[in-house]
């Protein structure tokens, strides 16, 4: 058997390389090979020990008649058999036939969801290492610059040395966001603690009004539900403040955010909305993808993660939060926390 798997296996790799087949494509067959062998060692004695038993049976009835003639007999059971048998066969290959051909579906069914994981972790890794090396190349060349600049006087050095150490803090911000993001990944129980919700809100609306003034950026409140949520307060705290940014990020000069609340069957949801551009349909979808962000341009600061991370604390928090935006009108970020008990 192992033999025969062997050679199924370099010919299936020999038959990959010629035609660049995937591998998971390769993977389907090696199931579907398992498939096909399970079915005619499975089928294959159970239809051995049928055919022995009603041949017996029959063979033991044919020869008990005592009107035949032993010749005759002989000539039924012989004529039987063979009919057993072709019947037995063809049935059992029509049944493995089909086992095969649901097999190979049923494991495209099986492998889909670990194919799609395994490119999203690609592309993460892609696009991460492609957010991590612009801080890199930065650093680099500016100091290499530098370095071969013979007149290099005492504030340029010092200059430099600055503009280095705000890139490395940019640096250490991605890389902690991509340590918290890989974290969540699979749920975690982090200390949770019941707070009074609107109390946590109100807190990080006054503390970005401040940011909201430099733009002329008018915030209204209207946090009026004082449930109490079982909550991380730290992480939760991280959410408003990005969800809370990003509103002020992309509205426009003299614009307003309203942030407002309200309890609807046992749970506690916050809406953030702005009157900025909008975000289109097509990539409404990919709004919390890791290193996805609307302003194409790039134009904004972040990397593209803060929405990504925002998603995953409150699913962890058994929480779900989802984005409605209309290109021209502005975006409404919405989030919702069960109400403890």
């Amino acid at each position: 058997m192992q033999k025969l798997y062997k050679q199924f296996a370099e010919s299936v790799t020999k038959w990959k390389i010629s035609h660049k087949a995937d591998e998971f494509f390769i993977a389907r067959l090696r199931l579907t090979f398992f498939y096909f062998i399970t079915a005619v060692v499975i089928l294959g004695g159970a239809s051995f020990a049928l055919y022995n038993t009603i041949l017996s049976n029959f063979s033991q009835s044919i020869s008990e008649n005592i009107f035949l003639d032993p010749n005759v007999s002989q000539a039924i059971i012989d004529r039987a058999q063979d009919i057993l048998l072709n019947r037995f066969l063809t049935i059992d290959a029509v049944i493995v036939f089909f086992i095969v051909v649901l097999g190979f579906f049923l494991t495209n069914k099986t492998l889909k969801p670990i194919k799609l994981n395994m490119q999203k972790q690609k592309r993460f890794i892609a696009d991460a290492s492609h957010e991590l090396r612009t801080p890199i190349a930065v650093v680099i060349s500016g100091l290499e610059v530098n370095l071969s600049n013979k007149k290099l006087d005492l504030t340029s050095a010092k200059k430099t040395l600055e503009d280095t150490l705000e890139e490395m803090k940019e640096f250490s911000k991605l890389a902690n966001s991509l340590l918290d993001i890989s974290k969540y990944d699979t749920p975690i129980q982090i200390a949770r603690e019941p707070i009074v919700i609107n109390e946590l809100i109100k807190s990080i609306v006054e503390k970005e009004k401040s940011l909201a003034q430099v733009k002329q950026i008018k915030i209204e409140a209207k946090i009026e539900s004082s449930a109490v949520v079982n909550v991380n307060k730290i992480e939760l705290t991280r959410v408003f403040f990005n969800i809370l940014d990003n509103a002020i990020k992309y509205t426009p000069q003299n614009g307003i955010v309203t942030v407002s609340d309200k309890i609807d069957s046992n749970k506690y949801t916050l809406s953030v909305s702005d009157n900025g551009p909008g975000i289109p349909k097509d990539i409404l979808s990919k709004i919390f993808e890791p290193f996805f962000r609307g302003d194409l341009s790039r134009s904004t600061e972040g990397a593209g993660l803060g929405l990504t991370l925002s998603k995953k604390i409150i699913e962890n928090h058994d929480g779900t939060i989802f984005i409605k935006s209309q290109v021209g009108k502005g975006t409404n970020v919405i989030i919702c926390l069960p109400i403890s008990s």
